[in-house]
């Protein structure tokens, strides 16, 4: 379907909900009989409530923007336990490199690199994750989780910098000041490949030590991976040296305190610590079947440890809130990766990163809305880089320090009884910034204005129509005069620092749901338009890529979310989906001989889909069967050194439930697909895939 003839029929679909509103403003209530539903269909028709905007809670229905928030117990019900679960179901998103288990990089909307920071911003409750100069995504456990909110698009005025993709903001569950609560899952499943089971289990328990006044929270867990990829000393000959080298584990534990002195004061201190650990890589000579050639023997792996410590407080006063989010991120990522004939590369980071943001918003009634605010951070990100290889040793250690300030405000106004909502956003951002090696140090500076402005129309609860313009800023990547080397062998004129990247997003966006919210609907139509983008560029030294700025691009897409609580009880049928074309439309002579004008953007999927049906049963007294099966579609994408083919992944969780517990059979990658979502220079079939097929069963208790 080409995109500018789904653009016209999108147009039709939101003058149709536009017009359909109108009439269904003189429409019934539902009567009391059609709000008699069951257990699931209750929870659909409640109103989730969200703080994209870092101002007062609004529901995610009047929010005019590309939003989609997932609660706990939806993540629970359709089996979402980690971000790669999750971007199959986010309209244009995608996993865009995956080298283990605790290092993956996400992209949405657009380009991806695994250097520098992140295009896409990750807030752990009111905090930033930020590994300086390293878009990792934090390895966050979902069994504690309140919501997730992703917003689509450059987020550059509340969000600022490393947001020029779009924002996801994890909320976990707070101390309950009134009572104990708990939860506790454990899981055994087999992964096709692997020798033996996988195992893991997570818990967590709320306490309150002075009620309505103080309480604590811990939860965490560990799970046990094993290996499905097989090793040799030399060539794949089908007989394995090694078999099922690449198991991983994962642990974390969160502690977070809940003070509430006064009725209107709130102190959130937290604590939380990481550790991602997997033998080898996720990249393979092959995926089907998944092996690694020349490596057996050798010791290779992907491991991380990271501690974050948050402080947040929110006081209440008449008219508005003042909210302080002071946070410290330090950790250690190391990787070594044998190499043929025989040798390594081998990198550690050791990122530190503190970060302080204050802020003001209105709370009242009064029709203007508003909030202003500052922030700061100021980190390092060390690397310590050896390549080995025989007659060959480079040294490569690095680090990148950053100081950045910036000052950001949003107002908005509600006319004609708040149907018509104007909105216009401002953030100043400066960044000092210098990349150190053997050689000495090479400063960049940066001073940033991002804007943002919306109108919006809500002429009922069950219509939002809105229409945006908003930039975002991704700092320029650097990288070491190794990389920059081995860019030249390859006819790519280099540089250590990079120019920093820009985005601006043209948007219009519709939200309608009918009268008794079985239906709902989401479209929206973006044009995004990038300026210096920054991408990865395969090297001529044996593991040592780099990065350059590619040019100037657009891409023009369509997203698109519905989901419907059919008449069949207990029965909803959700489906996601993203369009879009994109293109450079200028090319830095430097990379001519990578990509051309006109070409698709590397590294960025054509289209994505996602279905999930959802059933609830009641089968006997307090016993309740529930289900989900889901069908997800990632396109192919172009990248510097290959094609990585499209791929689709069915997902299935049945079980039983009753009263607090719960049991379910589990099974992802359910027909066992081995495509791609990363092609490495050896072949058409190398690089990595989605996880084998992996079945077993699930435990649950919960009490919250």
């Amino acid at each position: 379907m080409k995109l500018y003839y789904a653009a016209a029929a999108s147009f039709a679909i939101a003058s149709a909900l536009v017009s359909h509103a109108a009439s269904a403003q003189t429409a019934a209530e539902p009567t009391t009989e059609q709000q008699s539903t069951s257990r699931s269909s209750v929870e659909d028709t409640q109103e989730i409530v969200v703080t994209a905007q870092k101002g007062a809670a609004q529901t995610l229905q009047s929010v005019p923007m590309a939003i989609q928030a997932f609660t706990g117990e939806e993540l629970k019900e359709r089996n979402i336990t980690t971000i790669g679960d999750l971007v199959s179901s986010i309209p244009g998103a995608a996993e865009g490199f995956r080298q283990s288990n605790g290092s993956r990089f996400y992209n949405l909307r657009g380009n991806v690199t695994q250097n520098g920071d992140s295009p896409i911003g990750y807030y752990l409750d009111d905090t930033p994750f930020i590994v300086t100069n390293f878009g990792i995504a934090p390895p966050v456990r979902f069994l504690d989780m309140e919501r997730v909110e992703v917003l689509r698009g450059p987020q550059g005025t509340l969000y600022g910098q490393g947001s020029s993709g779009g924002v996801f903001i994890f909320h976990t569950r707070d101390p309950d000041l009134e009572k104990v609560q708990y939860a506790f899952e454990a899981e055994s499943t087999k992964t096709q490949g692997a020798d033996s089971l996988n195992y893991g289990f997570a818990g967590a328990v709320s306490v309150p030590i002075i009620k309505d006044r103080l309480a604590v929270r811990v939860s965490g867990g560990f799970s046990q991976d094993k290996g499905w990829a097989d090793a040799y000393f030399g060539a794949y000959d089908g007989t394995p040296d090694q078999k099922g080298v690449n198991g991983a584990k994962n642990d974390d534990i969160r502690v977070v305190a809940l003070l509430r002195p006064a009725d209107n004061v709130n102190i959130r201190a937290q604590y939380w610590h990481f550790r991602p650990r997997q033998d080898f890589t996720g990249f393979t000579a092959s995926v089907e079947p998944p092996y690694f050639e020349n490596t057996a023997g050798q010791q290779g792996f992907s491991n991380g440890d990271f501690t974050l410590y948050s402080l947040t407080g929110t006081v209440d006063f008449n008219g508005f809130t003042v909210t302080s989010a002071t946070s410290h991120l330090e950790g250690e990522f190391g990787i070594n990766i044998p190499l043929s004939p025989a040798g390594s590369f081998s990198s550690q980071f050791l990122p530190k990163m503190f970060a302080q943001e204050l802020r003001v918003n209105s709370n009242g009634t009064s029709p203007l809305h508003w909030v202003i605010g500052g922030s700061y951070q100021d980190g390092s990100g060390p690397q310590v880089n050896l390549l080995t290889l025989p007659g060959v040793l480079i040294n490569a250690d690095n680090d990148t320090i950053t100081k950045n300030w910036a000052v950001f405000g949003e107002v908005s106004y509600d006319l004609f009884d708040g149907k018509l909502v104007p909105l216009v956003g401002l953030r100043t951002y400066h960044d000092d910034r210098s990349f150190r090696d053997s050689t000495g140090s090479v400063p960049t500076k940066a001073d940033v204005v991002t804007w943002r402005g919306n109108l919006s129309y809500l002429p009922t609860d069950d219509l939002t129509v809105f229409i945006s313009a908003a930039t975002g800023f991704r700092p320029g990547i650097v990288q070491s005069r190794v990389q920059v080397q081995s860019l030249e062998m390859v006819g790519v004129n280099a540089q250590v620092a990079l120019d920093p990247e820009r985005s601006t997003n043209y948007e219009l966006g519709v939200k309608w749901r009918s009268p008794g919210r079985a239906l709902s609907i989401g479209l929206n139509l973006y044009n995004l338009k990038y300026t210096n983008l920054q991408t990865s560029v395969t090297g001529g030294i044996t593991s040592v890529n780099g990065f350059a700025n590619f040019g100037d691009a657009t891409t023009r897409g369509i997203d698109l979310e519905t989901h419907w609580r059919t008449p069949v009880k207990g029965l909803n049928l959700g489906f996601v989906a993203n369009f879009n074309d994109s293109k450079y439309n200028t090319v830095n002579p430097d990379v001519l001989s990578t990509v051309r004008e006109g070409d698709r953007l590397i590294n960025t999927l054509g289209n994505n889909f996602r279905i999930d049906a959802n059933y609830t049963r009641e089968l006997a007294d307090d016993l309740e069967g529930f289900g989900n099966i889901s069908l997800s579609h990632s396109g192919d994408r172009i990248q510097t050194d290959g094609r990585a083919r499209p791929y689709n992944l069915a997902n299935l969780t049945a079980g039983l439930r009753r009263g607090d517990w719960e049991l379910a059979l589990i099974a992802n990658n359910l027909f066992d697909e081995r495509g791609p979502t990363f092609i490495g220079d050896s072949g058409p079939n190398s690089g990595q895939g989605p996880t084998p097929r992996t079945i077993g069963l699930r435990l649950r208790v919960n009490s919250q």
